[in-house]
């Protein structure tokens, strides 16, 4: 089973520290996660192409971090500076610096760069502890139950007068 990507900031990339469980290696993230993936998104400030590998080194405004994808894909090698990008992948260390080994990465749109900007934002203002971010089961009985239950009342806007 794959393990769940957490969206974060790359501030707390920079700054994870490792730990490994079971002989599994983990990253220790600042809000105290435990995670192995991350999902992060940033500017491209740097790029380096070597003949297997891409490195692009990302800005979110919150920290840098660098992304380095082995035999990559046609997307990633058409990246320039300056474009904003999503990724997901897996937390490595490499002299001594955490950074990001792609699996995914996808150009974004302003609109989509926006969101992402305010999501730091509101991470850095009300930061999620490991409790909150790790994913909860959902039991689907309680929504069945609940939908059962109550019954939606729905009152219509009568557009040729001004009543409802």
């Amino acid at each position: 089973m794959r393990a769940v990507a957490y969206h974060v900031p790359l501030s707390l990339v920079s700054s994870a520290v490792a730990e490994e469980r079971e002989g599994v290696a983990y990253f220790r993230l600042k809000n105290g996660v435990l995670a192995k993936r991350v999902h992060v998104w940033g500017v491209v400030v740097g790029r380096l192409v070597g003949d297997e590998y891409v490195r692009l080194t990302l800005d979110d405004l919150s920290g840098t971090a660098g992304v380095v994808f082995f035999d990559p894909p046609p997307e990633v090698k058409g990246v320039d500076v300056g474009d904003s990008v999503d990724v997901v992948g897996r937390l490595r260390v490499r002299n001594d610096e955490v950074g990001v080994v792609g699996e995914t990465l996808r150009v974004i749109a302003p609109e989509v760069e926006l969101l992402r900007r305010l999501e730091n934002a509101a991470f850095v203002l009300n930061p999620r502890t490991a409790e909150e971010s790790v994913p909860l089961p959902v039991k689907k009985d309680v929504r069945k139950e609940r939908a059962e239950e109550e019954e939606l009342e729905v009152e219509t806007l009568d557009l040729e007068g001004n009543g409802w």
